[in-house]
C-alpha cells in the first residue's frame, strides 16, 4: 500500500468514500477567529464528529494524542490575502498567495494530507502561479504519501460565470494531480457537471452555515463525497451538536440521501 492510499482514509471515511471537514486555518489570513481564542480547548470536543480538521502549521503542533476515532489533521500549505473583506484593517490591494511549507515540512509535522488554494478569477500570473504550484505539491506528496487536496476560491473580480469558474477550478485541480477537490457550492448545473467528470472525493464549501445540510443534499445527489465547512461553526453557540447533524447527513446510506 502507498502512503496516499494509507493516509486518505484517514479523512475520507473508506466505508463510504465520505467526509466531514472543518477548515480551521483562515486565522493564518484574518487573525484568531470567533470561538477560536483558545484553539486547543475550543476544538477537541469537536474532533469526534469530524473526519478531517485543517490546521495552520501552529494549530497541528498543539493537537497532540489523537486518537483513530477523531479527525485526521491537514495542514494548510499557503498563505493568501483574499479572504481579507474591504472592512479589514489590513484590506487587500493586490493579491497574494504565498507558499509557506513544502510537502517534506508537512510529512515532519505528521500531517496526513496538505491542503492548498486554488486562486480564480485575478491576474493570469495568479492563476498560473496556483496551477504550478498544485502539480509540485502532487508530484513531491506522491514522493511522501501525502495526499493533496485544493481548495478552490473563485472569488476574484474577473469572475463573472461564478458556477462556470468553479467548473474550471475543479478541472484544474483534477488535472494538476489533487487527490480530493473543495469547492465552493455553484448552481445545480455546474454541480452536475463536476460530478460528471471530477474522478476524485469532492467536497462542497456551503454558502452558508444555515444552507450547509440542503446544499450538501444537492451536492451529494450529484455524487460529492461530502462537506467542507470554515471555522465559523467554532463560533457557533453548541459547534459539537451542529457537527454531529452534519455528520449524521455525510455519511447517511444512500437510500437516505435525497437526490
Amino acid at each position: 500500500m502507498n502512503g496516499i492510499a494509507y493516509r486518505l482514509p484517514m479523512f475520507i471515511r473508506p466505508a463510504d468514500n465520505r467526509s466531514l471537514m472543518v477548515d480551521a486555518s483562515a486565522g493564518l489570513s484574518l487573525g484568531v477567529l470567533p470561538g477560536l481564542d483558545d484553539f486547543s480547548q475550543a476544538v477537541q470536543p469537536c474532533l469526534a464528529e469530524l473526519d478531517g480538521l485543517v490546521c495552520s502549521p501552529g494549530q497541528l503542533r498543539r493537537l497532540t494524542g489523537l486518537t483513530k476515532a477523531q479527525a485526521g489533521l491537514l495542514v494548510r500549505v499557503d498563505w493568501n490575502n483574499t479572504l481579507r473583506g474591504k472592512d479589514f484593517a489590513l484590506p487587500v490591494s493586490q493579491p497574494y498567495r504565498v507558499p509557506i511549507l513544502t510537502a517534506q515540512d508537512a510529512f515532519e509535522l505528521g500531517a496526513v494530507g496538505m491542503v492548498t488554494t486554488f486562486l480564480l478569477g485575478y491576474e493570469e500570473e495568479v492563476e498560473a502561479a496556483c496551477l504550478k504550484s498544485v502539480v509540485q505539491l502532487a508530484l513531491e506528496g506522491k514522493a511522501r504519501g501525502l495526499p493533496l487536496v485544493v481548495e478552490i476560491q473563485a472569488t476574484g473580480p474577473r469572475v463573472s460565470l461564478p458556477g462556470k469558474a468553479v467548473e474550471l477550478g475543479a478541472s484544474y485541480a483534477l488535472e494538476g494531480g489533487a487527490d480530493v477537490i473543495a469547492v465552493p457550492y455553484p448552481a445545480r448545473d455546474s454541480l452536475k457537471t463536476i460530478g460528471a467528470f471530477v474522478s476524485v472525493p469532492w467536497l462542497v464549501r456551503p454558502t452558508s452555515l444555515k444552507e450547509a445540510a440542503a446544499e450538501l443534499d444537492a451536492a451529494m445527489g450529484c455524487g460529492a463525497a461530502g462537506l467542507w465547512l470554515d471555522g465559523a461553526v467554532f463560533g457557533e453557540p453548541d459547534p459539537v451538536a451542529v457537527l454531529a447533524g452534519l455528520r449524521s447527513q455525510v455519511h447517511a446510506q444512500p437510500s437516505e440521501v435525497k437526490a
